[in-house]
């Protein structure tokens, strides 16, 4: 969000025509009783809006620099991108104050692999993320923050129609409210345009996606022909989240006694090597993006 200094006399006048500023159109918005409260434009896929005199610009600075972001995106693409932004304007878009990111990336894996081995995030379940009917992929909502993981692939032959050659898996983090990032030991400190370019800065906001997926609790991978029939009953218990919240709420000792049980079997029979997999590749794109 960018407070202006100067504004066109068209939206000062309150102009009930369109109109070119900056190299880009404008059209008047209006409410239901017909009044205008702004005016907005679009530069490829970014949605500007002029409302009193504050300017806000959202979505996909991926797709504004690249048309698409099932890419790779480095950091200096993203200084490139920004840099381009910047010159559509005669001020200066850098100490415009950041409210909302969203972060992510792109691997080459079948979704519904990744997906199935899901099961919470800060004890929610996540939502299906439906196109044309069908699951394409998974979403956790919190009040902070949203997660999701989607079939890319999936994603882009139903919305732009276009075909891509690989089975591709796109991680997001949605970071709601600024001010999460900018509180507590961890903090990283986002609050304008400028910090988004900070090198330390990009490398801690890629680092925070990979923390988050390795903090979604997975599903374990577990041989059970190894386990007995009272661990078969532990492990069943602990897949059911509604049985799993019954117990912790109805019986809160026996859930920490079969809590640890539980926690002891998988780090003691969980294979983690489609885990691992998933973890190295994610680590392998946020490593590539931050040093190029």
């Amino acid at each position: 969000m960018k407070l202006l200094n100067q504004l066109p006399m068209q939206i000062i006048e309150e102009s009930t025509d369109s109109f070119e500023w900056c190299g880009l159109l404008w059209v008047p918005k209006t409410n239901k009783f017909g009044s205008i409260y702004g005016y907005s434009a679009e530069i490829k896929n970014l949605f500007l809006k002029i409302i009193g005199n504050e300017l806000t610009i959202s979505n996909s600075l991926q797709k504004f620099y690249m048309d698409s972001n099932h890419k790779m995106f480095t950091y200096t693409q993203t200084i490139e991108a920004f840099d381009i932004l910047n010159n559509y304007f005669p001020f200066d878009i850098y100490d415009a104050a950041v409210k909302k990111i969203a972060i992510g990336t792109v691997i080459q894996e079948e979704t519904d692999l990744v997906l199935n081995s899901w099961f919470t995030f800060s004890n929610k379940l996540p939502f299906a993320m439906l196109s044309k009917n069908k699951m394409y992929g998974l979403k956790y909502y919190l009040s902070d923050y949203d997660l999701k993981g989607y079939n890319k692939t999936t994603e882009v032959k139903n919305h732009n129609n276009s075909i891509l050659n690989q089975q591709l898996f796109r991680f997001e983090l949605e970071i709601k409210r600024i001010h999460c990032l900018n509180k507590g030991k961890n903090q990283i400190g986002i609050y304008t345009v400028q910090d988004l370019i900070n090198p330390f800065k990009y490398k801690k906001l890629a680092t925070l996606l990979l923390d988050k997926y390795h903090k979604i609790e997975k599903k374990p991978t577990i041989n059970l022909t190894k386990t007995s029939l009272k661990e078969k009953r532990l492990i069943a218990s602990f897949k059911d989240f509604d049985v799993l919240n019954s117990i912790k709420k109805q019986h809160p000792n026996s859930y920490k006694k079969d809590r640890k049980e539980y926690k002891n079997l998988t780090l003691k029979l969980n294979d983690n090597t489609f885990q691992t997999q998933i973890i190295n590749k994610l680590n392998q794109q946020i490593q590539y993006s931050i040093n190029n």
